[in-house]
């Protein structure tokens, strides 16, 4: 309670207001007596011991453990922000390496481009155009060839999966069974016995005869499926839709080769071969006719 009285004293003992001494006044008497109430006041104060916790108090250790919790949260604080920046800055320089490294290889090939560039400059300007001439000629010929085995190579992988996949799946969606790739494994009896108009496979109690299969053939893929031959084993209906996707393909090929791609191919029915090649993004329908189809020329676009 010293500290308080020794206040109260002061105030009493000052004629000076403490409110209005906190300002300097611009007269030289009362800035004088403003400067002694003021070191009145320090003197007073001076020989006043400040407050201290005794010597067995917990103040100090209270005061420093809660100093110590604000460093430890916020040394906390700063290792979370600075370990989010360290991730930020690490993937930042694995973009960077990343994009380096691609320059790298794009600057090697060109270097290597141009250096093939020269070269074949060089070699040309050595020529004469009839030289010139005969190894381009030459190049389109190897060209033509490669494409030739190219295009007989995939002919064949083509024929083989129509035959040994694809014809059985087409001949099932024909006769009312699933479409093509919802039921992959069809055998020759499954087609024999026919789908429900479910589109489920019909249960063969009895052996269907050669001559109800052969109608039935004729009726959906039409007299180019009959045997011509009666000593011939019967055409089945794998085989009749086989034969009518390789008649498929090759007329659209032909009006595409014939007309330039833009002309297409009448249908002389739907058929869920054209359907097939359609799915597969193979071929596409005519906007206004869907009896007529062409084959997709990749290299343009989808619609003319």
């Amino acid at each position: 309670m010293r500290p308080c009285t020794n206040r109260h004293q002061l105030r009493r003992s000052s004629k000076v207001d403490i409110e209005q001494a906190a300002y300097a006044s611009e007269e030289p008497r009362e800035k004088l007596q403003q400067m002694l109430a003021v070191k009145e006041a320090y003197t007073r104060l001076t020989p006043t011991a400040p407050y201290l916790p005794s010597k067995g108090s917990v103040l100090p250790s209270l005061l420093a453990a809660r100093t110590l919790q604000q460093s430890i949260a916020g040394n906390k604080d700063a290792i979370a922000s600075t370990q989010a920046q360290t991730t930020k800055q690490e993937a930042a320089v694995r973009r960077e390496e990343g994009s380096l490294h691609d320059a790298k290889l794009i600057t090697e090939a060109m270097k290597g481009r141009i250096v093939r560039l020269r070269a074949q400059h060089e070699d040309r300007s050595q020529k004469t155009p009839a030289q010139l001439a005969e190894e381009l000629i030459a190049a389109k010929r190897a060209q033509k060839e490669g494409y030739d085995d190219n295009m007989a190579l995939l002919s064949q992988e083509m024929n083989e999966f129509v035959n040994d996949y694809l014809s059985t799946m087409l001949a099932a969606e024909e006769l009312g069974g699933p479409v093509v790739g919802d039921m992959l494994d069809v055998g020759d009896d499954t087609l024999a016995a026919g789908f429900t108009k479910k589109g489920k496979a019909k249960s063969a109690k009895k052996p269907v005869s050669d001559k109800t299969r052969q109608r039935r053939i004729d009726q959906i893929w039409g007299s180019n499926a009959a045997v011509e031959d009666e000593e011939e084993e019967p055409f089945k209906e794998a085989e009749a839709a086989d034969a009518e996707m390789r008649r498929l393909i090759e007329n659209l090929f032909g009006t595409l080769m014939a007309r330039g791609g833009k002309e297409y191919l009448t249908l002389e029915r739907d058929s869920a071969a054209s359907r097939f090649l359609v799915r597969a993004k193979i071929a596409q329908f005519h906007p206004k006719d869907a009896k007529k189809l062409r084959l997709i020329d990749f290299g343009r676009e989808l619609d003319d």
